[in-house]
């Protein structure tokens, strides 16, 4: 592809992913504030934890061999239609365990009901695996179109469904139906939109090739997963269902932001890397310019949050949810390192180095495990200060083989950070001494004046840090608004 027609590639990608995953979240979101004024903590503790365990099933499986069909730089349909039979005839047994098992993970951490949602909603791993290499075709094509109207209308549908269930009295049960009837739609959809289907031509060369890549992408989404939520069952664990709804809420606020971003991001840049992954020049400005952009949006989302988390909550959640507060101030660390560590998690993929990323994501999960084994025990705030301290001191790992892997320097990878990071010091600061002045005043005029100032005060000392040359950008690009007005 030219580059031209690259870039062109990667800027609608881009817009469309990126309204792919607002769609989602935005709905979700909306639908969780609705359920959560309806609903007590300890269903979404309850909650949480299957999706959970549905979710780790779904990428050390499904996402793994995804990742080994999408990296490629031309995927055959041969590569699909094997990839295809590979994720229905693992989803099969992987439902079957997780619905058996149900029962005695519900005894082994005393979460009563636990069991019952565990088998309502292992029923999403069947459909996920139908339609996983559908996305990862559309993905590997950067087409988010396609993705994007099936997130849109699916969880609208399973947002309709949970909602009317909870306000006819349904508990738990109306949680089950949300998540259910949105696999189903996303599904059906997916199948209706997508003009490729998949056939019977299958290769053992190519399902041997794809098996041999994707164990170590396997191996980093294990890793990975134990990662990122363990720290959710030793909470169910050690402190009860209601504790795990409410560290759950804490992490999901700050987990919409960087799902809606940085999510978006990878999916784009995973498959543009992959072509630029025999011009190591163009791949490291690439991978810098991408790391830059992603930090100015990134930093002064997380850092607005974790300064306005409490007003956030009682504005959104009310009262009975303010124990997930200083959860969520902690864990918005956590949000900004992933948000921009993605990136280095591409690298290593088209550098062909997923072993490394596997070493590291094993890494990751054996220092997170001790730490929650450690600290959850003591409550919700040391679990979070755990997985916040593990992460800010072993994300410059993930920087150095990144780095290593594209000749680049550390200091201009610091250099990239820089402006997002101090315009983001310098909006906090600001945000804070205006919140004293605005005490009394309601809580939806305090957050609205309260984000508009942190906007205006970020973009004017943002402008002046960043290089010259994405100046130079801003001013074109306000110029031609102008112009369009004119």
């Amino acid at each position: 592809m030219q580059a031209a027609n690259l870039k062109k590639a990667i800027y609608k990608g881009t817009f469309w992913s990126l309204l792919d995953n607002v769609a989602r979240q935005a709905i979700t979101l909306l639908v969780f504030i609705v359920l959560a004024r309806m609903l007590q903590p300890a269903l979404f503790g309850l909650l949480a934890t299957s999706i959970l365990i549905v979710q780790g099933f779904k990428s050390i499986a499904f996402d793994s061999i995804g990742t080994a069909i999408v990296r490629k730089k031309a995927p055959t349909d041969v590569d699909y239609n094997t990839g295809f039979w590979a994720c229905v005839v693992l989803s099969i047994p992987f439902f079957v365990v997780l619905f058996l098992i149900a029962p005695y993970v519900e005894e082994w951490t005393g979460a009563q009901g636990l069991g019952l949602v565990m088998r309502g909603v292992s029923l999403m791993i069947l459909t996920t695996g139908l339609c996983r290499i559908h996305e990862a075709r559309l993905t590997h094509n950067m087409d988010f179109r396609p993705l994007a109207i099936r997130s849109f209308l699916s969880v609208i549908a399973g947002g309709a469904v949970g909602i009317g269930m909870a306000m006819s009295g349904y508990g738990v049960e109306s949680l089950i139906a949300q998540q259910l009837v949105t696999s189903l739609s996303e599904f059906a959809l997916l199948w209706s939109i997508v003009k490729w289907k998949p056939g019977f031509a299958v290769s053992k060369a190519s399902l041997k090739e794809i098996l041999h890549y994707s164990k170590y992408v396997a191996l980093t989404a294990t890793t990975n997963f134990a990662n990122q939520n363990s720290d959710q069952f030793f909470v169910t664990y050690y402190l009860g269902a209601a504790a795990s709804g409410f560290y759950a809420t804490g992490k999901r606020i700050t987990n919409t932001l960087n799902i809606v971003i940085s999510t978006a991001l990878l999916r784009v840049s995973l498959p543009a890397f992959s072509r630029l992954q025999d011009d190591e020049k163009e791949l490291q400005t690439t991978y810098l310019h991408s790391t830059a952009l992603t930090a100015m949006i990134t930093a002064p989302l997380f850092v607005g949050l974790a300064v306005l988390s409490r007003d956030v909550v009682l504005l959104l959640l009310g009262a009975k949810w303010l124990p997930s507060v200083p959860v969520m101030q902690i864990i918005t660390v956590i949000g900004f390192l992933t948000s921009i560590g993605y990136y280095n998690q591409s690298i290593m993929l088209v550098r062909n180095k997923p072993q490394w990323q596997a070493k590291l994501t094993l890494l990751y999960a054996v220092t997170n495990i001790a730490a929650f084994f450690a600290f959850t025990r003591y409550g919700l705030i040391y679990t979070a200060l755990a997985f916040a301290t593990r992460a800010l001191l072993l994300f410059p790992v993930s920087v150095w083989c990144a780095l290593k892997l594209i000749s680049l320097r550390g200091r201009d990878y610091v250099a990239a950070l820089v402006p997002s990071l101090l315009s983001s010091l310098v909006m906090a600061l600001a945000v804070l001494g205006a919140r004293g002045l605005l005490q009394d005043v309601p809580v939806i005029v305090r957050v609205t004046a309260l984000v508009l100032a942190g906007a205006v005060v970020y973009a004017v000392v943002l402008f002046f840090t960043m290089p010259v040359a994405y100046r130079s950008i801003c001013r074109d690009a306000y110029r031609g608004v102008v112009a369009k007005l004119a």
